[in-house]
């Protein structure tokens, strides 16, 4: 029972359980367009139990990988060491982010200014030496 032993219990929990919960929804997601191809959709009702065998093992099969998944040692070090530098992340306050939001679209609108009028400007020079037809503006 070695085997079903959680590598290094109760670190990195949150990580490892987000990551579990994701392949999961993998596995799910698989099995659900797995079924739904031509060989499986079109089966006679006689034969529904081989879908049921099918995502019996196909779900047992993905529960058995996404539990080595986060319990390998290589995979489960690396979930133990994000969540650590996840806890040192300074996360920034409301206000910060409001504020460094409204930098970001004040600059983005004046670069979008200063974009059109260099546009405008080559617009007009190339009409002026000829390049350009007449009227495009």
């Amino acid at each position: 029972m070695a085997a079903l032993q959680l590598y290094k219990r109760g670190q990195g929990r949150y990580v490892r359980i987000g990551t579990a919960m994701a392949l999961g929804l993998v596995v799910v997601m698989g099995i659900v367009w797995l079924l739904g191809q031509s060989p499986f959709s079109t089966l006679a009702p006689q034969y529904k139990w081989v879908k049921a065998v099918l995502i019996l093992v196909l779900g047992a099969a993905g529960a058995v990988g996404a539990f080595l998944a986060v319990n390998l040692q290589r995979p489960a070090e690396f979930m133990i060491l994000t969540e650590s530098e996840m806890r040192k992340v300074h996360w920034p306050s409301k206000q910060e982010v409001i504020s460094s939001t409204k930098i970001v679209i004040l600059l983005t609108l004046l670069f979008a200014f200063l974009l059109f009028a260099v546009d405008f400007s080559f617009i007009k020079v190339f009409t002026w030496m000829g390049i350009l037809p007449k009227g495009v503006i």
